[in-house]
C-alpha cells in the first residue's frame, strides 16, 4: 500500500518570521495527549487576557489588527476581515452604520450572547477582532458555517468578505441561516474558536445559537460534531498565515498570552483530529510556526518518524529522487515528499 507524504521539503527555506518563542512556555504539553492536553493548553492559556477591557481593545488594534509597513497602500490601515475597507485605526470606530465601509467594530467571532457576557472572555483579544459594522451586524449572533447563496454585502467599491445563507453543511439544521466566512479567514476564525475552547474550557457556550457550535457535557472536549467536521476543514484548508502569526504576537504583547493552534497547528489533530489518543504530543516531532523549517500556508506542522526502510511491506516508488534531511531518508516525486515507507505527512 503506498502511502505518501508532503513534507515541504523547501526545508531551507527560511519562514518569514524574525520572533521566537521559548519551548518553555508549553513545556507541560510535552508527552500529553486527550484530556491531559486540553488541560495544559488551558492553564497555559490562562496566563491572559492581563491588563484589559473592553474599552482597551480599541487601542490593542493599533498592535495586532493592522496591516504591515511593507503593505503598499494598506500600511497602518485596520485589517479587516469582514470587508475590503480599509479604515483609519480611531478615526472611523462605531458609533452607528448605514452601510459597509461606515465604520469599523469590535466583532465578538464567538457571540457575546452565547457565553452570556461573561468576563473576561467579553474582552478577550483571542477571538474579537475589528470588522465592518454593517456586516458585523449581519453576522449577528448566527453560527458559522457554509452557505450555497447567501446574501453578500455591498456599497460602492466596499464589498462585505463573508455571506449569510441557508446551511449547507452537514450536521447543521438545513434551513437554518448561518454566517460564512471568504476562504482566506476560515482558519483563523477556526483556530480562534479552538483558542475559546481550551481557555475557556468550563464556561457554558451554548446560549442562542452556540449550542450548533459547542456542548457543555465535555464531548469532543467542547464542541459538537458539527463544529468539529467544519473547523477541522477550515484549519486544514486555510493553513496558519504570516498575518495570524502577526496577530498572536501582538496578542502575547497585549494581553499576555497566546493561541496555541496559531504556534503549533497539529495540535488541533491531538484534540479533534486523526492524532486523537493515537499520538502523544512531542516536541520532538513537532514543527512551530516560529520555526525556520515551517512553511506558513502550508505545513500542518508535523513530522513522522520514518519506519525502516527495509520493510518489505512498504511500496515504494523507486523513481523517485532521494533526499537525506536530519538522518531521515525522503523521496520526492514531482512536488510531492515520501517517507522511506511512502507515508504522507499532508
Amino acid at each position: 500500500m503506498k502511502k505518501h507524504l508532503f513534507f515541504l521539503f523547501a526545508l531551507l527555506v527560511t519562514a518569514p518570521t524574525a520572533w521566537t518563542v521559548d519551548q518553555t512556555y508549553y513545556e507541560t504539553i510535552d508527552g500529553t495527549t486527550g484530556a491531559t492536553l486540553r488541560n495544559e493548553l488551558c492553564n497555559i492559556t490562562r496566563l491572559g487576557p492581563q491588563n484589559m477591557s473592553y474599552e482597551k481593545l480599541w487601542t490593542a488594534y493599533y498592535t495586532t489588527d493592522v496591516y504591515p509597513e511593507d503593505s503598499v497602500g494598506k500600511a497602518g490601515k485596520i485589517w479587516d476581515m469582514y470587508s475590503n475597507v480599509l479604515f483609519t485605526p480611531g478615526n472611523h470606530q462605531c458609533g452607528t452604520y448605514a452601510h459597509v465601509g461606515s465604520c469599523y467594530n469590535r466583532e465578538h467571532s464567538l457571540p457575546k450572547s452565547w457565553f452570556n457576557e461573561q468576563r473576561p472572555a467579553y474582552y478577550d483579544l483571542g477571538h474579537i477582532v475589528p470588522t465592518d459594522g454593517k456586516v458585523n451586524g449581519q453576522r449577528s449572533n448566527y453560527a458559522f458555517g457554509e452557505c450555497a447563496n447567501g446574501t453578500r454585502l455591498s456599497y460602492g467599491d466596499h464589498v462585505g468578505k463573508g455571506k449569510l445563507g441557508a446551511s449547507t453543511f452537514p450536521g447543521y439544521s438545513i434551513s437554518a441561516q448561518v454566517f460564512e466566512p471568504d476562504d482566506e479567514y476560515k482558519g483563523d476564525f477556526a483556530r480562534m474558536y479552538m483558542y475559546m475552547r481550551v481557555r475557556y474550557k468550563d464556561m457554558d457556550m451554548t446560549n442562542d445559537h452556540g449550542h450548533w457550535m459547542f456542548n457543555d457535557n465535555d464531548v469532543n472536549f467542547g464542541f459538537t460534531y458539527y463544529a468539529v467536521d467544519l473547523l477541522m476543514k477550515w484549519h486544514r484548508q486555510d493553513p496558519v498565515s504570516k498575518k495570524e502569526v502577526d496577530r498572536n504576537n501582538g496578542m502575547d504583547s497585549v494581553q499576555g498570552n497566546r493561541n496555541p493552534f496559531i504556534d503549533y497547528p497539529i495540535l488541533a489533530e491531538f484534540l479533534w483530529g486523526n492524532k486523537l489518543y493515537t499520538h502523544h504530543f512531542s516536541f520532538e516531532n513537532a514543527i512551530a510556526s516560529f520555526d525556520p523549517e515551517f512553511i506558513l500556508g502550508v505545513s500542518d506542522g508535523w513530522k513522522e518518524t520514518p519506519e525502516d526502510i527495509n520493510d518489505t511491506n512498504a511500496d515504494i516508488n523507486h523513481t523517485a529522487s532521494k533526499q537525506l534531511k536530519d538522518g531521515q531518508l525522503y523521496l520526492i516525486i514531482g512536488e510531492a515528499v515520501y517517507t522511506a515507507t511512502g507515508q504522507r505527512i499532508r
